[in-house]
């Protein structure tokens, strides 16, 4: 048993809210490798991963529920600001969520990645439907934010850190 005057705060570095990279991929044709593309104007990224449950109650509980964890379908909200290039057509990460959110079946689908910017163990990867969210900024002098909610299209899985021992 821990006693509270052995309790001390972790030593180490404080991670940040920001330190987070996002990288997506159009699904890529046949064997060929993804070409993924970095997301840098970004906020708000809210990775989730809700469980999904089984009902396993058996008459042993006596009247109690049980559940099992089956799996999680991961969903990844964020904002992304806008920016237009030097002939007026926005970054092309917003590009490929615009033409994804656009449209229907596998081709509403694109491969997403995001870990620690710093190299740590936090990372994950998988394909995810895109949808295009209201826009956050609406008033007459903001910047021109846009928000996505991708909502993972089977398994998401923990990877290692591709910038992990660079």
């Amino acid at each position: 048993m821990t006693e509270y005057a052995d309790v001390e705060p972790t030593e180490g570095t404080i991670a940040q809210s920001y330190e987070y990279i996002l990288d997506i991929a159009k699904k890529p044709v046949g064997a060929a490798a993804p070409t993924y593309v970095n997301v840098p104007d970004i906020t708000a990224l809210n990775p989730q991963f809700p469980a999904q449950l089984q009902a396993i109650t058996t008459y042993a509980h006596k009247g109690k529920e049980r559940q099992t964890k089956i799996s999680s379908n991961a969903t990844l909200g964020f904002n992304i600001l806008k920016v237009r290039d030097n002939v007026g057509e926005f970054q092309p990460e917003w590009l490929i969520l615009k033409e994804a959110s656009d449209a229907d079946g596998s081709d509403n689908e694109i491969l997403v990645r995001w870990y620690d910017a710093l190299g740590a163990s936090d990372a994950y990867e998988g394909t995810f439907l895109v949808q295009r969210d209201g826009r956050p900024e609406t008033g007459s002098q903001g910047p021109g934010w846009d928000a996505f909610t991708l909502t993972g299209a089977g398994n998401v899985k923990p990877i290692a850190n591709p910038i992990a021992g660079s």
